[in-house]
């Protein structure tokens, strides 16, 4: 679950250097074979393209926002709903504190990411039920979203890899659209 969450905060934070850096050293790819257990050769898509991606699907769009990256959101239809205060509870129990510095809500899916990875050492138990409580649904609600409207593949086969991860992570199936899964 630790390299599943720290995937996860990578993959959803709005990209930059690091980022970049990942893709071109191959590093993100790599996490991502071993997560879904076969290669993996993401789409190759321009740093400017991937930013233009990421905010029209997780920022702003004119059209509306066709996947808000945030796990209360994904459950409540609402931001600081029921499931975001549930969220921080289980963030407390596993000894989590918000930093200051930090510029966006708490269930955004790169905190979500984070928090899988640190509690996974000493709370595995709760790292999973983020995932299974938050990260599943979101991936549920938003992914079919993200695959129909991501301009680039590129954020399109993330969440499908993603998908794959967690079920062999976790036994959660998804609705796959027609794409076979590969075997783990």
């Amino acid at each position: 679950m630790e390299l599943l969450g720290w995937v996860t905060a990578s993959l959803f934070a709005p990209p930059g250097e690091a980022f970049f850096r990942e893709l071109s050293a191959g590093t993100l790819e790599e996490a991502l074979e071993e997560l879904t257990g076969h290669p993996v050769a993401l789409p190759q898509v321009a740093p400017s393209e991937l930013q233009a991606a990421y905010t029209a699907l997780f920022v702003s769009n004119p059209s509306g926002l066709p996947a808000p990256p945030y796990a209360g959101y994904a459950l409540d239809g609402e931001l600081f709903g029921p499931s975001y205060h549930r969220l921080l509870e289980l963030y407390r129990e596993g000894g989590l504190e918000v930093q200051e510095t930090w510029r966006d809500l708490p269930d955004h899916l790169s905190a979500l990411g984070e928090a899988i990875a640190l509690l996974n050492p000493r709370r595995p138990d709760l790292s999973r039920r983020l995932v299974q409580e938050f990260l599943h649904p979101w991936l549920k609600r938003f992914g079919p979203a993200v695959k129909a409207h991501d301009p680039t593949g590129f954020y399109r086969e993330l969440v499908e890899l993603l998908e794959e991860a967690i079920h062999a992570k976790t036994g959660v199936s998804f609705s796959l659209g027609g794409r076979r899964r590969r075997p783990a």
